[in-house]
């Protein structure tokens, strides 16, 4: 414990929530009880559903208050009012996409019940992160302020910043957009043939050719603007760090030990303390449910209602596209198909900062989305986004969720679900079993979306959404077991299209081998080892044509001695995992500087380039296998002697930087995992306190225990990993396990902030008791509700 945890503990106190007496409180129209197990979990016994949510709200208010109110701040693009100008990249980011505009335009046209829950649980967070804490967390006796009152269409802000930060094609334009303006259309079908998809500027096939007219509008594009989209995009994902991966799986009961189904889900995302997702428990008349909700929403993502039991992960289906705008002479109007100019939306966004003077943003939206690139005087063409959740949609998702019987119905509450798209898992007590690909999806005139499009051709408007009948979802699984993993779907038909920026396909093979192995016996505890396996496809790919390189230094001969005796586990302990990820980093960053030797930094993910952490980076190492094995020419004078020299390299810099030998370069422990705070993560005496870890963590990108890291920082902390892991026996729902990788609580005096990451690095879990005398029998604390006269919203005693 460091010597500011004590002085702040000191000085400050633990501030923590009220979870015992009664409370009254404005919002619940009767009494609801709130019971808190022995991990902080709240159970809620509520006489409405609406006092239900209020109740969630209420909870998630009272232990993530800085969490939410960072969302919040986030959200409204008001960030640097709490922390100063480090806040400010975020909010012109924030302003220019227009998270909250667009949610004002969308609310109105919600359902009413809808509606009514948003504002039940937001009302539950503004009465948690007040009347629920005697004292404000700590983030806010550093930084100043008290918690900000939530409103309804705060909660559909959040949900369009989750797509943002999940995205699932836009950052991959923009990459391909540095790689065409830094080293042209050559460069790119090189170092990316999936550019070169038919999705050009002019409607050609992708050839060289094709690209190459498609880049001439291109060239207008000042690098000042890019470079400054760049550093805003990479603030507002720091402030809000989500993007990552998942696995799911589902298990017919034909398979299992108990007869009945198992469902599997592990979400991966960026490692955050305290981490994105929030464990709860709520009873009312019209549902129960149990497991996991993203914090700062009401619903259940991953959970199961007695009946049913669901998983998801990331669907990455294409729901945005980034267009080219030629802007008039006056900066108010954007070019049309026909030459004319039609008048943009204009807003005068002024941000406050904390210490400073105000900024003035002012923003612009062309008839197909907000410019996002800074305005620049004399730069006549910028960059806007259209996205789906930006659109003024309808939501319902998982407010059906909760009391479907079947999948059916399950599926069917999806078909009003406009933001971030996923693969949803579904199984139920019955043996019914199910897959749906959610999240509405763009028509095109033309192209597939893959490189950003000139906004004024007249083939570069949406035409329409796909109908929800038409997107991909299954029931029968003849092999009695089926998998997603950000990868592509199992579908036959390529209509309608979907996407082609998907993750590598080996967390899905490695979960998919190892489900056909077994045939029967399945357990909840073989899941839950299985979500931690580190099995490495791509050495089993390419692990011939390593070893039969011949070496012609000492270092070189050391690391194919290491790699001959590697059983392929990227695990914590073992050096060759260590070398074999270094050597792929490295050969990463040699073939990105022969094809894209101006913008190789961006192809790759660092900073530098348009984004930071893009999904274009998770695709690179199966390409880079397929070339290490095919060894096309135009590339290297000789593959064998540049895999030779790269293996080499990475054994000598282990030796000078890290020890003498092997035993020196145990893999989790070169490259480490921290859970990181989103405000004081970097800052030298706040990080310690506020941040968890680091600790040795195994695993990469493409292992199914997801612990990705940059090839240009390969021994940085991971930047995606397993927040959680669940999975439910459908014969038994009331033993079903979850844990977290940290705790339930933001507040690192409370005993339930990382109590449970010992657990997750063990590989145990926890229940959430389901009956009602195990939910008696296991609660350490117990607080009551009351409505309070008109006006009061008092603590109570």
């Amino acid at each position: 414990m460091s010597v500011t945890h004590l002085l702040m503990r000191l000085f400050l106190g633990r501030r923590l929530p009220t979870t015992t007496g009664e409370l009254r409180v404005r919002g619940p129209s009767a009494p609801v009880t709130i019971r808190r197990d022995g991990n902080g979990v709240p159970h809620i016994d509520a006489e409405s559903e609406l006092d239900a949510y209020y109740a969630l709200g209420f909870c998630q208010g009272q232990d993530r208050a800085a969490q939410l109110e960072t969302m919040w701040r986030v959200g409204r693009g008001r960030l640097a009012e709490w922390v100063g100008a480090a806040g400010l990249g975020a909010d012109r980011m924030s302003r220019r996409i227009g998270f909250h505009a667009s949610s004002e335009k969308q609310y109105p046209v919600l359902s009413e019940v809808v509606k009514r829950r948003l504002e039940a649980f937001a009302a539950g967070i503004t009465a948690g992160n007040s009347v629920g804490l005697p004292h404000a967390p700590h983030e806010f006796a550093i930084l100043g302020g008290t918690p900000s009152p939530w409103a309804g269409i705060d909660v559909l802000t959040l949900m369009k910043l989750q797509s943002f930060s999940l995205a699932s094609n836009w950052d991959v334009e923009l990459a391909r957009l540095r790689i065409l303006l830094s080293d042209g259309p050559e460069a790119l079908l090189a170092f990316d043939p999936l550019a070169g998809h038919g999705d050009t500027g002019t409607g050609g096939q992708g050839d060289k050719k094709s690209l190459g007219e498609g880049v001439a509008p291109l060239v207008s594009v000042s690098h000042g603007p890019l470079v400054q989209l760049h550093e805003d995009v990479a603030a507002l994902r720091d402030a809000l760090p989500l993007g990552g991966g998942s696995n799911n799986w589902v298990i017919a009961g034909s398979r299992t030990a108990s007869g009945k189904s198992i469902l599997a889900s592990d979400p991966h995302l960026a490692p955050s303390a305290p981490p994105p997702w929030y464990l709860a428990h709520a009873r009312c008349p019209e549902w129960e449910a149990a497991g996991a909700q993203l914090a700062g929403t009401p619903t259940f993502s991953i959970a199961h209602n007695g009946f049913a039991a669901w998983g998801v992960t990331a669907g990455l289906t294409d729901n945005s596209d980034i267009y080219l705008e030629e802007l008039g002479p006056d900066g108010r109007t954007a070019k049309c198909a026909d030459g004319s100019f039609a008048p943009c939306e204009v807003r005068r966004e002024v941000i406050r900062v904390k210490g400073a003077a105000d900024e003035v943003v002012e923003v612009i939206v062309t008839p197909r989305g907000p410019i996002i690139t800074p305005l620049v005087e004399d730069v006549s063409v910028a960059v806007s986004l259209r996205a789906v959740w930006l659109e003024p949609l309808p939501v319902n998702g998982y407010f059906g969720a909760v009391t479907a019987r079947s999948f059916e119905e399950f599926r069917r509450s999806f078909a009003e679900w406009p933001v971030l798209p996923l693969n949803v898992l579904y199984a139920d007590i019955n043996g019914g079993l199910g897959w749906q690909l959610i999240g509405q999806i763009p028509q095109r005139a033309a192209g597939h979306g893959l490189v950003p499009r000139p906004g004024w051709l007249p083939d570069s408007e949406w035409k329409g959404m796909v109908p929800f009948d038409a997107m991909p979802y299954r029931t029968d699984f003849p092999k009695g077991y089926f998998a997603t993993a950000n990868n592509e779907p199992e579908w036959p038909s390529r209509e309608p299209w979907l996407s082609a920026d998907y993750c590598d396909p080996y967390r899905v093979r490695s979960i998919t081998d190892a489900l056909g192995a077994k045939d029967t016996g399945w357990t909840v505890e073989d899941c839950l080892a299985l979500q931690r396996g580190v099995r490495s496809i791509p050495w089993e790919e390419v692990r011939d044509t390593v070893l039969s390189l011949t070496p012609t230094s000492p270092d070189a001969a050391d690391g194919l001695e290491l790699l001959e005796e590697w059983d392929g586990q990227v695990g914590s302990e073992s050096p060759a995992a260590a070398v074999f990820e270094l050597f792929l980093a490295e050969m990463c960053v040699r073939t990105a500087k022969v094809k894209t030797p101006k913008a190789w930094r961006a192809a790759l993910g660092e900073r530098g380039g348009p984004l930071d952490d893009n999904f274009f980076v998770d695709r690179r190492i199966a390409f880079l296998v397929r070339q290490l094995n095919e060894q096309p020419t135009g590339w290297f004078a000789s593959w064998p002697a540049e895999m030779e020299a790269a293996l080499g390299k990475v054994v000598l810099h282990l030796r000078t930087t890290v020890g003498p030998g092997p035993a020196y370069w145990a893999w989790g422990h070169l490259r480490q995992l921290r859970l990181d705070h989103p405000l004081f993560k970097n800052h030298a005496w706040l990080g310690p306190v506020f941040n968890l870890g680091p600790v040795p963590c195994g695993g990469d990108t493409n292992t199914i225990s997801q612990a990705g890291a940059k090839p240009t920082n390969p021994t940085g902390f991971t930047h995606n990993m397993a927040n959680m892991r669940t999975a439910f026996d459908l014969g038994d729902l009331a033993k079903s396990r979850f844990v977290l990788c940290g705790g339930q609580s933001g507040n690192p005096w409370s005993d339930h902030h990382a109590d449970q990451l010992p657990l997750w690095q063990a590989g145990e879990s926890i229940p959430i008791p389901w009956l009602q005398a195990e939910v008696i029998r296991a609660s350490r604390a117990t607080l009551r509700l009351l409505p309070a006269g008109e006006g009061k919203g008092e603590r109570g005693t």
